[in-house]
């Protein structure tokens, strides 16, 4: 693994920066202008004079809608469950389970994309996963058992994961090193305004209780009507991304060097509308770390040899990072796990807790806690055929999820000028405190504004983690390094929401306690971290 291909799965964010950088090896090696001027020049500064501008815009929406298909469809299951309570006969711990299937997805898709986008390009990786993606949510929404529904929203997190990686590193090879952070900080609110999306169209569809159509086999109501609209913003993104090429700096590498000409060409050409001068760039040739990308790619070598050599450096990169590297991958997979099981469980179970909430102020007046709220519900409550969910609940998953946008933003200013070990220290202890707040909240408004700051401050460490792996694993090991993390942090959250699920009928405040425990571990491995260089050099 090289610091120009990163194989791995969750949000990719701010690693980009240094993950996709040229290697000082590939100075001055055989890039041409024209036949009067044959100086050597980079592949950088080859795609420095394309320009950053119009093309890389609408690249930008483009690969938003992407990511942003991605953030709905990990959580639209969460958003169902209430409503499909009766339909599915669940309980708390089958909803858990149900949550977490889209996860158990992602753990086992993560490798598979990353090797796949090696061989056969990022484009296609992100085509697969929005095609696969859209197909299973479709079979989603009309399957009539929950076994099967289970299958679904597991292909559901193994076609996402792909898309979600690779869509900040097709995005990122179409851009400069000086333009990179900017649009990838960009391409990260569109993360978050698909959390948003998810629950307002909940929130739109699902609490008026449509039944399309109804019989003693088939029955298509509200909440699959939900998820068959889900399913859109998944298939626009293929029909876009379609449009789009593979990225020059993929095409580079693999050797397909007209193509990528070509590739940077048009990307002038669009950016200098009405300009009259050519793109001067004639020739170039493969840059050292390319060449050593595509040895085993040209020649006719079979397809699963290329697979086997993958397979290969990725096993010898888990060697390497163990060896040498064991105190940094441990105490980053043991952050990532804590903070995934605690972020994604709030994020997941925000409407069945407030779903409870709703229910119980229908037949009471009096304000109490989100606990003593389910407690009511699970003991006097009786779900019926036609019941509504409440739009309140959705709202206060919309809210939640709003939550994280300013908190992003924010740190996206400070983390040049701040120590990245201090933000992780914050991110990691600030929300134990709120955790054990939610416990002594007189009503749902005090309940709601707990989860925003306890999801506002987790939301941050996974991208302030990504950021440091760029200082804590040289580029041999990176991508491996991030593909381990992120995956543990898929575990993690598989682990906190069947977990939760389990609790919150036992034990409704002992829950949230284990939730301020999980973010002190996390807190405690921080301080195991080495120095951190601040700002974003490395």
């Amino acid at each position: 693994m090289d610091n120009h291909h990163v194989d791995g799965v969750g949000r990719f964010s701010m690693l980009a920066q240094g993950a996709l950088d040229e290697v000082s090896s590939d100075i001055n090696v055989g890039v041409r202008r024209s036949a009067t001027d044959d100086s050597p020049v980079t592949f950088e500064e080859a795609q420095n004079e394309s320009g950053t501008g119009i093309y890389q815009i609408v690249l930008l929406v483009v690969c938003g809608l992407v990511n942003m298909s991605c953030a709905i469809s990990t959580t639209a299951v969460s958003f169902i469950s209430p409503a499909a309570e009766l339909d599915f006969d669940l309980n708390s711990t089958t909803k858990g389970i149900l949550d977490g299937a889209p996860f158990l997805g992602m753990v086992l898709g993560a490798y598979f994309w990353g090797i796949f986008g090696d061989l056969k390009g990022r484009r296609l990786v992100i085509l697969g996963s929005m095609g696969m993606d859209t197909f299973f949510t479709i079979l989603s929404s009309l399957v009539q058992h929950v076994g099967l529904f289970f299958i679904l929203r597991v292909g559901n997190g193994f076609a996402i994961i792909g898309a979600t990686c690779m869509v900040y590193v097709y995005l990122g090879e179409f851009l400069t090193p000086s333009k990179r952070d900017s649009y990838l900080l960009f391409l990260e609110l569109f993360w978050a305004l698909g959390m948003i999306v998810g629950p307002g169209l909940a929130m739109m569809i699902i609490p008026g209780n449509i039944v399309l159509i109804s019989s003693e086999y088939f029955k298509f109501n509200a909440w699959r009507i939900f998820l068959l609209l889900t399913s859109i913003p998944s298939l626009i993104s293929f029909i876009l991304i379609y449009q789009y090429p593979e990225t020059p700096r993929f095409l580079m590498f693999r050797g397909y060097l007209l193509k990528s000409r070509e590739v940077l060409e048009q990307i002038y050409l669009v950016n200098n509308k009405f300009t009259t001068v050519p793109y001067s760039v004639q020739v170039f040739t493969q840059t050292h770390s390319a060449i050593s990308f595509d040895t085993g790619f040209i020649g006719g070598i079979p397809f699963m040899k290329n697979v086997k050599k993958r397979l290969t450096v990725l096993k010898n990169g888990h060697i390497t990072l163990f060896s040498k590297y064991f105190r940094n991958i441990i105490v980053a997979c043991i952050i990532e796990f804590c903070l995934m099981a605690s972020y994604i469980t709030i994020l997941v179970w925000v409407p069945e807790l407030f779903s409870r909430y709703s229910n119980y102020k229908l037949q009471n007046t009096d304000g109490v806690n989100l606990c003593t709220a389910s407690e009511w519900h699970l003991k006097y409550n009786t779900v019926f055929d036609g019941q509504s969910v409440s739009g309140n609940a959705y709202l206060a998953a919309l809210v939640v999820a709003s939550s994280t946008i300013p908190l992003v933003l924010l740190t996206g200013i400070i983390i040049k000028y701040v120590d990245k070990k201090l933000l992780l220290f914050m991110t990691c202890g600030i929300p134990a405190i709120f955790a054990l707040l939610v416990s002594i909240t007189h009503n749902d408004l005090q309940a709601e504004l707990m989860c925003c700051f306890f999801e506002g401050f987790t939301s941050l460490t996974e991208p302030i983690i990504f950021c440091t792996i760029v200082e804590l694993f040289p580029s041999n090991v990176r991508g491996v390094a991030f593909s381990m993390i992120v995956m543990t942090g898929r575990l993690g959250a598989i682990f906190g929401i069947i977990v939760f699920g389990i609790l919150i009928d036992k034990s409704c405040f002992m829950t949230f306690y284990a939730l301020a425990l999980l973010v002190l571990i996390a807190f405690i491995a921080v301080a195991f971290l080495p120095k951190l260089k601040i700002g974003g050099g490395h």
